[in-house]
């Protein structure tokens, strides 16, 4: 719809070379508002050049229908609002000061004039009216900086190309556009109901007090009507009404986790609770959500009370707060939505790869603040050397901000080095190198050491702190399982199905997770080793080495202690033998054979490390 209309009207060349866009002076608006706006907007014959019906002359760009009258609104200053220099007022009799509040212009616009042939015309007879009027359709010029009021001398086009026409010839025949005028803007509503979207058109006409001419447009395409005609079931297809009401969830949702925010903050208390990045976060957001609210139910509520109007063929619909109201809205979430997203690392941080980001910034944070107060100060300075020596010459920088903004952009290799040369030779160019050698190449790497800095010493924490372990937090072990979920159905699918019939036995569960959790070990060590720098890998192997040397010491100790209490066995041993070695009696030799072979019989098993011998009879000594 918007591509349809913007073709339409700004695209379509009036003159060689010449649209909406490249007009330069008033007499090429004139053209422009006689040659294609206003045939475009009243259509009388299609593109055979055959004659529209009265209800297809409504229609613009063949689906876009017109919504009541559109509106010409003229904003003007007073006459001699400013004063000539003495020296000039004989050449110059007339001044018209830039526009303010205090040199606008608030009269009704008087028309009179005479003709050179026909009837005579009496002068000083208004011939025609134009009321000033005001309205809420105030606008802000990004171009110009310039803002206007809603009030202007008015003239709604109806819907009839002959009267179009009549007020038009009156808007040439007496100079309705004459030099006190610093804006027109030009206004129409459109309905596709192919897409079911309501056009609101502006185009806008400034006409500076330094003699240019700066043209822009907006068209906003938006579903106004969507939510009015679900609410009274006026046709609205069941997949809007679907997202209508889960929008109404979503808000009831929005309501619910913010009273729960407030017993959060109540339990905590306010202090501690505003300490914690996190949880103001949450506040911000939901806060943003209830604001959108707010916008919401104001949009429905105004477009509501002007749903009937759609039908008034002599009426102006004043769109602008609604379309406003639903701007804002989406405004509002645009930035809300980053908030959003942002609040995911709340929860991925507990993989410590996941928290690098937030890590990285808190480590770098005091770093980087003195850094960035040195890029304001720096670029401040810039900023100001640059209007002050270009900003009557180049537009990028006619005002401080525009200077910002253009050299933030040259840092980026968006510049016109030629543009500040072929003005000032030298200053332009001793002005951009220093400003870049001192911003990009010195401040902006600083910054980035800075960061990469933090970056490692976050990276090798992490390194020591979870070691093999930096993959075995629950939210990786629940991606593991994720990820190998449809391996493992595809697994079991075999074995129930395939793998009795060979012979094969399915591994139970237990060992299919402990094979897997092996596997993910492995990995996990592989990864770790492979993002680690230099300094951390020598660490880690000295720490490894100081485990194995450790390992080592207690089986050392262990068997030293298992030797000495086998030498207190054999001393034992020994000091029975030499307690029962008395030569015996020729009679008393049988006994003795006998009883020692009954003693030796008896000795326990000796455990020496290298294998275990029972010393009995025919084997001690």
């Amino acid at each position: 719809m918007k591509r349809g209309i913007e073709d339409t009207f700004t695209v379509n060349e009036f003159d060689y070379n010449i649209d909406f866009a490249r007009m330069t002076t008033k007499a090429q608006t004139m053209d422009w508002f006689e040659n294609v706006l206003i045939p475009n907007l009243l259509p009388q014959t299609d593109y055979n050049g055959n004659a529209l019906s009265l209800k297809e002359q409504g229609f613009v760009a063949v689906t876009n229908k017109r919504l009541g009258t559109a509106r010409l609104r003229a904003v003007k200053v007073q006459a001699d609002s400013c004063d000539v220099p003495a020296a000039l007022q004989g050449t110059i009799t007339e001044c018209y000061a830039n526009l303010k509040s205090s040199t606008e212009s608030k009269a009704d616009f008087k028309g009179n004039y005479t003709v050179d042939t026909g009837p005579a015309v009496r002068r000083g007879t208004f011939l025609w009216d134009v009321p000033y009027a005001e309205s809420n359709d105030g606008w802000y010029s990004p171009a110009t900086k310039m803002s206007y009021g809603g009030g202007g001398q008015t003239i709604n086009f109806d819907n009839s190309y002959s009267n179009v026409t009549e007020v038009w010839q009156k808007v040439k025949d007496f100079n309705f556009l004459d030099d006190t005028t610093r804006a027109v803007f030009f206004q129409a509503n459109f309905y596709n109901a192919n897409v079911d979207l309501v056009g609101a058109v502006k185009f806008s006409i400034e006409f500076v007090a330094s003699g240019a001419v700066i043209t822009s447009s907006q068209i906003k395409c938006l579903p106004l009507i969507r939510p009015v005609r679900i609410l009274l079931g006026d046709g609205a297809s069941s997949y809007d009404a679907l997202v209508f009401f889960s929008e109404l969830a979503f808000y009831g949702m929005v309501l619910m986790y913010g009273l729960d925010e407030f017993r959060i903050m109540k339990g905590m208390g306010r202090k501690a609770y505003l300490k914690n990045f996190w949880c103001c976060l949450d506040s911000l957001s939901l806060f943003l959500f209830v604001v959108v609210m707010i916008l919401r139910f104001l949009s429905l509520t105004f477009i509501g009370s002007v749903y009937d109007d759609f039908q008034k063929e002599d009426t102006f619909l004043d769109l602008d707060w609604v379309v406003y109201f639903a701007g804002q809205v989406d405004n509002v979430n645009s930035f809300n939505a980053v908030l959003t997203f942002l609040k995911l690392f709340k929860f991925v941080r507990e993989n410590a790869r996941m928290s690098q980001l937030i890590d990285t910034i808190k480590v770098a944070s005091i770093d980087m603040l003195s850094i960035l107060v040195i890029i304001v100060i720096v670029a401040s300075g810039y900023g100001i050397a640059f209007h002050i020596a270009f900003g009557h010459a180049v537009d990028e920088y006619r005002d401080f901000t525009e200077s910002l903004f253009t050299l933030f952009l040259a840092t980026l290799g968006d510049f016109d080095m030629d543009e500040l040369r072929s003005y000032n030779q030298v200053l332009g160019a001793f002005l951009f190198v220093s400003f870049i050698v001192l911003m990009f190449f010195i401040i902006v790497s600083m910054f980035l050491a800075i960061v990469d800095s933090a970056y490692e010493a976050v990276r090798e924490e992490i390194a020591l702190s979870h070691g093999d372990h930096v993959n075995t937090d629950p939210l990786t072990l629940d991606l593991i399982r994720l990820i190998s979920a449809p391996k493992v159905i595809s697994d079991s699918i075999y074995y129930v199905f395939v793998g009795d019939k060979g012979g094969n036995i399915a591994p139970s569960e237990a060992e299919i997770e402990k094979r897997r959790a092996l596997e993910a070990k492995k990995a996990a060590e592989e990864e770790a080793k492979k993002q680690l720098s230099p300094e951390a890998l020598e660490r880690q192997a000295k720490l490894k080495v100081e485990h194995d040397f450790k390992k080592l010491y207690d089986e050392a100790m262990e068997r030293v202690k298992k030797l000495t209490d086998t030498q207190e066995v054999l001393q034992n041993v020994l000091n029975q033998i030499s307690n029962n070695m008395i030569v015996p009696e020729e009679g008393e030799k049988g006994e003795k054979e006998d009883e020692k072979e009954e003693f030796y019989g008896e000795l326990p098993e000796i455990d020496d490390g290298e294998g275990k011998e029972k010393r009995g009879s025919g084997g001690g000594e």
